[in-house]
């Protein structure tokens, strides 16, 4: 910051060489009161007015902290006063550089110096009413412009004051750099209050949290009252918001990226909230990745986006329309048919999925080989079209038959699954009996379901054999009973006859 004291100097030694003793013109020209309103007046319907610091008037200055020959006054201008050692005016009108080695370039009205001799080594450029009170400090241009942060610095604009200790207003209007080493690069009404804060631009953004970020943002102007509602506004330390409007955090370590009206509570540290509007998270590593009126409360939980889901147990993930994921660790989706109702977890640790249009679930990269759930179905269908098959082999009913005759069949329950028994084989009998499944641990529907349509096509073979014997045999004791019941013929009778006769 020294250099440009050092510059302004040499300058002004040079002119001081070339034009001989100072002095300054007995009329001073005459200020323009009238000045055009900025963007940001416009935008709050706000004429802008300079606004006097309190600088001493035009005769002197507070202090005399030079000898004469050690300072210097331009030849233009009229009413300037430089009385600190090694300081300048080099133009312009009513303007004081009092503290060592202090130095106003040009412009109306500028002041340097606190009266105590505090402000040396600071420059102002030009411009209107800008003051410094603090030393090694810059004002570049612009009205009305304040830097009392040692080391501090504005650029330009208007009403902006840089008061923290090494503290920047790049730009803007009445925007406010009061932390330590905090920055404002632009727009208006924005505050750096924390330590190493910054506020890049747009309006109405307040960053108080030491080492947080607001980028940019906008504000909300009522025409009926004439007000503004906040901008972005953090108040945790080393938080972030990107950009928006609204957006407010206030948890430790936390990140908003843009969007309207997301907060971020006290209890959320090291929280997110990616974009969208009116979204919370209130949990510690909580997360929101856009969409509407979602809510994260739960530590660790999960809100993928959508609009009105709810996050709020543990470990919890909620996404798509109206899904509630109240229990820890539990995984709520909820799709977007026409009225939907609140979709819900029962108990914690769930899947719970609701898909109108049903669901399809694919085992291979080309999505040739999977399970589908049709809509309003309650049975997966599996893929079994026979061009996704190969090395076809038939089956022996009989031989299925008998070996489903010979496989043990039981009642059991799951040793986690507590009051709910079921019927079937063991993995193991299954496999060794029919060698098939991936391993001898588990069963599939559709294996089971194979085998026992071979047993039932044995069993049907069995029965049709059977069913054709007992045909015959039917017929056979048809025919025998038609003789029976046939009168007997004369020769029978006969011989039955004689037959009966006794020796």
């Amino acid at each position: 910051m020294k250099i440009l004291p050092s510059f302004v100097l040499a300058a002004g030694l040079g002119m001081l060489l070339a034009a001989g003793p100072s002095s300054t013109t007995s009329a001073s020209p005459r200020r323009i009161t009238a000045m055009p309103a900025s963007d940001a007046g416009r935008a709050l319907g706000r004429e802008r007015t300079p606004q006097s610091r309190g600088r001493a008037t035009a005769s002197g200055c507070s202090g005399n902290y030079g000898t004469k020959g050690e300072f210097f006054v331009g030849v233009t201008g009229g009413a300037n006063v430089a009385h600190g050692q090694f300081g300048a005016v080099l133009g312009g009108d009513s303007n004081q550089a009092c503290d060592l080695e202090s130095a106003i370039g040009a412009g109306y009205g500028n002041f340097v110096g606190n009266g105590n001799g505090d402000a040396g080594a600071s420059f102002v450029g030009g411009g209107d009413d800008n003051t410094i009170s603090a030393g090694g400090a810059f004002v570049g241009a612009g009205v009305s412009n304040g830097a009392s942060g040692a080391g501090s610095s504005v650029g330009a604009g208007y009403h902006n004051t840089a008061s923290g200790i090494d503290s920047i207003v790049g730009n803007g209007a009445s925007n406010t750099a009061s932390g330590l080493d905090s920055a404002v690069a632009g727009g208006y009404f924005n505050v750096a209050a924390g330590s190493q804060s910054f506020a890049g631009a747009g309006s109405l953004s307040s960053v108080t949290g030491n080492g947080s970020f607001v980028g940019a943002g906008d504000y909300t102007y009522q025409k009926a009252c004439g007000c503004t509602a906040a901008g972005n506004q953090i108040s945790g330390t080393d938080s972030f918001v990107g950009a928006g409007d609204q957006n407010a955090v206030s948890a430790d370590e936390s990140f908003v990226g843009s969007g309207q009206s997301n907060s971020i509570t006290p209890a959320a540290a090291y929280s997110a909230i990616v974009g969208g509007g009116r979204n919370s998270a209130g949990g510690e590593y909580a997360a929101v990745l856009g969409g509407y009126g979602n809510s994260a409360t739960g530590s660790y939980g999960v809100v993928a986006g959508g609009d009105g889901n709810i996050a709020s147990g543990v470990l919890s993930f909620a996404g798509g329309y109206h899904a509630d994921a109240v229990h820890n660790g539990s995984f709520v989706w909820s799709d977007y048919s026409s009225g939907s109702a609140l979709l819900k977890d029962a108990a914690a640790n769930q899947f719970v999925v609701r898909a109108s249009g049903g669901a399809d679930v694919y085992s291979n990269e080309a999505a040739t080989a999977g399970v589908k759930l049709g809509p309003g179905s309650g049975t997966w269908a599996s893929l079994s079209d026979r061009t996704a098959k190969a090395d076809i082999e038939p089956l022996d009913g009989a031989s299925i038959l008998a070996k489903v005759a010979a496989l043990p069949i039981s009642t059991w329950r799951y040793k986690t699954e507590s009051g709910v028994r079921h019927v079937g084989p063991m993995a193991q009998d299954f496999y060794a009996a029919f060698g098939v499944g991936e391993d001898d641990r588990h069963l599939t529907s559709i294996d089971e379901d194979g085998v026992a349509l071979a047993a039932i096509k044995g069993l049907h073979r069995e029965n049709a054999r059977l069913q054709s014997r007992l045909a015959a045999l039917e017929a056979k004791v048809q025919a025998m009973e038609r003789e029976r019941a046939a009168p007997p013929s004369r020769t029978t009778a006969r011989r039955g006859f004689r037959g009966s006769r006794r020796p």
